[in-house]
């Protein structure tokens, strides 16, 4: 009741305070009745002689909000089109409807060489143009987000993190979707991929940033195609073929892409630990010389409009993935038994498929009421076959061990939201996500030497119900607000086959509140205060029985009984103009990470994550965007302190460390950029962990040739120094490694246009999410 009181206060205050002002609101269209994609908006006093306010136009559609009642002239321009300029009179709110009219002019032999940076900052919210050329030249998604400030990709490159924040939730559409959807994207499909800092209630409370991808709101009308090549040089050769096509009538349109890559992947790391109180010492060095992975990527996307904002939708996405890894192991373990040199060879075929498909509708029920559905199926499989053999102090290998995997999950979403324009300073949003999941995976180990076999047959199911509602609006001119309540009820229930009692079995309502407030202080200057709780979840597959071979002595084993993470933060960011200052303060129950401990019942080493008992820190961080003429910059440090700790652990002397960013790029002429940077770590002491320092430079340079060939050279890490280096004591354990990433690469790319340029809107969205779970 106390809730339902709150939100009756925050209609009341709103409605008070939003009166005296009004607002203007216009759609822009051209003849053929089609959003204009972009312009400029200018709002004069009656004599035409002050700009009162200026804004974007975006995709057909501009906003003005808070404007004094008063005469006033309106300009709109846009390329390619005349003017549109005409007085009005603002004593009520108003919506316009404005046609423009093609520019009979041509212009010829014009050429206007200028700069656009890329990557813009938005009161603490990071955007990259992922069709600026340097971008647009690389073949892989993952690769494009490494290029986005505070952004971390995992040295296994299958996971991503964020400077200050950890884990993101990663949305397309507005919903979200899981990394292997991600990877399985087209990046000439993607318009930008945006970090939001301090996400709504509408998104869900596992995470506390948010990767925005957003796909090409255009298509060409008719048919339009290109072609893509990339050939990449590592330590192995790597090839890239992707393909992508639309077609529109002008009314539906449907899009596909396709891609084959032919990867040679190579892997390694290294760790030493030592037990005292068990008198073991183990040192190791895993190589991965050359894993074939096979790649096939695809989707398939159908859009049809209905009246002006009405659409339904379909997409379809499918990915699979092949490797076949040889691994070689050097292990050298001493222990009161003695000491043993082995050397382990596994053989690995390991395939992984996934496939997602939606459908969306979205309608406006009522002229301040927008309603969207939609129903989404998910399905992930993958199976592991391992051959192992090993050699103990050089007596000739031996056939040990045969392994067979299977891990599969199907999920199904359901998702409704609401939005309701309650006045022009007052907007409800609400929604209900129901999520029901099921897993199974299986293990067989055959231990030759005695014949004896060991089976894990493990299923697991999974509830996740949620229900959030957000209120956004202005108490007076320069305050804005929003605060949103998120519910979710989650039940997990995991359990092996034959077993009488489940190994979990959880289940629980949390509540996740939000509020944020942003103060304008001038037309170029905002304050914003954010608070936000949230929580973040075990992967699927990372509660499941599926383990994997390392040496005789140290084996990788998923935690079924891991917990949630919680998460409490406060932060606040000072913006003027396009440059910010930040600063973030959180707190965390239940931390998780990967760490080596020692199972005295089965006399082995495991590597798993583990819940760890709390984690705190801050961040301070600064944004400084800069343009001029050809050369545009994006720059962007922070200072960070992050302390984790647990009573089984050493901890250390934790200290602060710096993080910094870097991205310049020169447009020589129109069809060709030159771009460079990098990012740098400091060495940094968190609490139990301690980490290396890193930096990382890369360079690019783009041509493109008769406006439809696009070639593009890329040198990536070229100090070759991404090793992540780790050191702790936990658990009785000291430990220290590295793991090396292959990341240094000279790459060429090639791109061919087909096809003609008029637009056709495409819009979808993923329903499901639970998704990023999903892996």
């Amino acid at each position: 009741m106390k809730h339902l009181y709150f939100l009756v206060f925050c209609f009341t205050v709103s409605s008070i305070f939003g009166q005296v002002h009004y607002s203007v609101k216009g759609s822009v269209i051209d003849e053929d009745r089609n959003d204009i994609p972009v312009g400029d908006v200018l709002l004069f006093d009656e004599s035409q002689e002050n700009l009162i306010k200026y804004t974007q136009l975006y995709d057909g559609t501009f906003d003005f909000n808070a404007i004094e009642g008063n005469n006033y002239y309106l300009k709109i321009s846009a390329l390619g089109f005349q003017d549109y300029e005409a007085p009005i009179l603002l004593n009520k709110n108003i919506e316009l409807k404005i046609t423009l009219t093609e520019s009979a002019e041509q212009l010829e032999e014009v050429e206007v060489v200028a700069a656009k940076n890329p990557i813009t900052n938005n009161n603490g919210n990071l955007k990259i143009d992922v069709q600026n050329p340097i971008f647009s030249s690389i073949p892989d998604p993952l690769d494009v987000l490494s290029k986005l400030p505070n952004v971390q990709i995992a040295a296994d490159r299958e996971s991503i993190s964020i400077i200050g924040k950890g884990n993101p939730l990663i949305y397309m559409g507005g919903q979200r979707i899981t990394f292997d959807e991600l990877t399985a994207l087209s990046v000439n499909n993607i318009e930008s991929i945006e970090l939001i800092a301090n996400p709504s209630a509408k998104y869900e409370a596992e995470g506390r940033a948010v990767l925005l991808v957003t796909r090409k709101r255009n298509s060409s009308k008719g048919v339009k195609m290109n072609v893509s090549e990339t050939a990449s040089f590592r330590r192995n050769f790597n090839n890239y073929l992707n393909s992508n096509g639309s077609y529109s009538n002008g009314k539906w349109t449907i899009q596909g892409n396709f891609a084959y890559n032919d990867l040679g992947q190579w892997e390694s790391h290294r760790f030493a630990f030592d037990i005292p109180e068990e008198n073991i010492f183990s040192d190791y060095l895993v190589l991965i010389d050359l894993n074939e992975r096979k790649e096939i990527n695809g989707g398939l996307g159908f859009f049809y409009p209905l009246k002006k904002d009405d659409y339904f939708s379909f997409n379809t996405t499918f990915r699979r993935q092949t490797n076949a890894a040889p691994i070689e192991t050097e292990t050298f373990v001493r222990s009161e038994a003695g000491e043993d040199n082995i050397v382990s060879d596994s053989e690995n075929d390991n395939a992984k498929d996934y496939f997602s498909s939606n459908f969306n509708y979205s309608k406006k029920v009522a002229k301040a009421l927008n309603l969207f559905t939609g129903l989404q199926y998910s399905f992930y499989k993958q199976t592991l076959d391992t051959e192992i053999s090993n050699n103990f102090n050089g007596d000739g290998f031996s056939l040990d061990e045969d392994r067979g995997q299977e891990y599969k999950i199907n999920s199904l979403a359901l998702r409704v939201d609401l939005e309701h324009t309650i006045s022009d300073n007052l907007n409800w949003e609400l929604g209900v996500n129901f999520n029901e999941a099921r897993a199974a995976a299986f293990t067989e180990i055959q231990e030759l030497s005695d014949n004896s076999a060991t089976i894990f047959d493990f299923d697991y199911e999974e509830r996740l119900h949620s229900g959030y509602t957000t209120l956004s609006g202005n108490l007076k001119k320069g305050i804005d607000y929003e605060v949103g309540l998120r519910v979710e009820y989650n039940k997990v229930r995991s359990e092996l086959e034959n077993e009488t009692s489940p190994l979990v079995d959880r289940e629980n309502t949390n509540l996740f509140p939000k509020a944020g407030l942003n103060l304008k202080v001038d037309s170029v200057k905002t304050i914003s205060l954010n608070f936000a709780r949230s929580i973040t979840r075990p992967s699927f597959s990372g509660t499941s029985t599926i383990r994997t071979f390392i040496n005789p002595f140290l084996e990788a084993i998923n935690e079924v009984n891991l917990l949630p993470t919680f998460t409490n933060e406060v932060s606040a960011n000072f913006q003027w103009k396009n440059k910010s200052i930040n600063a973030t303060y959180y707190q965390k129950t239940n931390p998780v990470n990967f760490v080596i401990r020692y199972d005295e019942l089965l006399e082995r080493a495991i590597l798993s994550t583990i819940n760890l008992e709390k984690e705190s820190g801050y961040t301070v961080g600064l944004t400084l965007p800069f343009s001029f003429k050809k050369w545009t910059s994006t720059n962007t440090i922070s200072l960070n302190y992050n302390k984790i700790e647990d009573s089984t652990a050493t901890l250390g002397n934790t200290n602060p460390y710096i993080y910094a960013y870097s991205n310049q790029q020169f447009k020589i002429n129109k069809n060709v950029t030159i771009a460079f940077g990098g990012w740098l770590l400091t060495e940094r002491q968190e609490g139990i962990f301690k980490r290396n320092s890193m930096l990382i430079l890369d360079a690019t340079i783009t041509k493109t040739f008769f406006e439809k060939l696009h070639c593009a050279i890329r040198l990536n890490d070229i100090t070759k120094a991404m090793n992540f280096e780790e050191s702790y004591a936990i658990n009785g354990v000291e430990a220290a490694g590295v793991y090396f990433v292959d990341a240094q690469e000279v790459a060429f790319s090639l791109k061919y246009d087909f096809g003609n340029t008029k637009k056709a809107k495409f819009k979808n969205k993923d329903v499901d999410e639970n998704l990023g779970r999903i892996k």
